[in-house]
């Protein structure tokens, strides 16, 4: 574990009433080597082996560029919708249905951080308000929780979700959320911002650079900013730490190291 900005810990009091959490899903809340929420319910055991072939494709090309920090913003930015709205067309063209959806994700291949699924619980119990802001799938992510009796009422999903009709696919929510506008002050609804307006503090956990601006940065100075650096650890440690206050790595990229932190605030 990495304490860049030791001022910022040393000033932020955290206490049971004063903070809210937000929370990317994807290789945050769930682990480095799990699927992601879209490769999860795209199980090509149903969908089959061309929509396999072709999501590859997609994952080969666009994959690198996510986590290419040198690319001008605005060109990435271009590169991730375009690689969403293609992913997208997949699951229309290969016909997922809400059945589909469910059946795949009793396969199990999403898989929690360690720690994060009773971090979650602890939440709940203490009643901090956990806002999930996804670039994955909102249905998937729903239903993970149920699965592991995880879909507690202090926690609001912001994500793709998709719309069913007679289990048929009918289309995508609107806007589109991809790995570079992910903003809470963009989707959130009144009432969760009601909710969080109401606490003094916030702590941010994410895995990638840009996770980071979930909270915009002129309220940076009040929130606490987790990194969990997941990939070439060795060349992204710099980077990581001049933008997160924490970088979590290997066998401390865990929630009961999220939970020590948020304790070592306590005052």
């Amino acid at each position: 574990m990495k304490y860049i900005n030791t001022n910022k810990l040393e000033n932020i009091k955290i206490s049971k009433n004063n903070y809210y959490m937000v929370l990317d899903f994807d290789k945050t809340i769930t682990s480095k080597n799990s699927l992601d929420s879209w490769m999860a319910i795209a199980d090509f055991e149903i969908l089959g082996k061309q929509c396999q072939k072709e999501w590859e494709q997609l994952n080969q090309k666009y994959a690198p560029i996510e986590l290419n920090y040198q690319l001008p913003y605005e060109q990435k930015k271009q590169y991730m919708v375009e690689w969403y709205e293609k992913s997208m067309d997949l699951l229309y063209k290969y016909q997922l249905t809400h059945t589909k959806l469910l059946k795949a994700l009793q396969k199990g291949k999403l898989e929690f951080r360690q720690g994060a699924k009773e971090f979650l619980d602890k939440l709940h119990k203490q009643n901090i308000p956990v806002i999930i802001l996804s670039a994955g799938i909102g249905n998937a992510i729903e239903e993970f929780f149920k699965i592991h009796h995880c879909n507690f009422d202090n926690i609001g999903i912001i994500s793709n979700f998709i719309t069913f009709k007679e289990d048929k696919m009918q289309k995508f929510t609107k806007p589109m959320i991809h790995s570079m506008n992910k903003k809470l002050e963009n989707h959130v609804s009144s009432i969760w911002k009601n909710k969080i307006n109401q606490k003094q503090y916030a702590i941010l956990c994410g895995d990638i650079i840009e996770d980071i601006e979930m909270i915009k940065k002129e309220e940076q100075e009040k929130v606490i900013t987790i990194g969990f650096l997941n990939t070439k650890i060795e060349e992204n440690l710099t980077f990581y730490n001049q933008n997160y206050d924490i970088v979590l790595t290997n066998q401390e990229a865990c929630f009961q190291e999220v939970e020590n932190i948020i304790k070592g605030g306590k005052k």
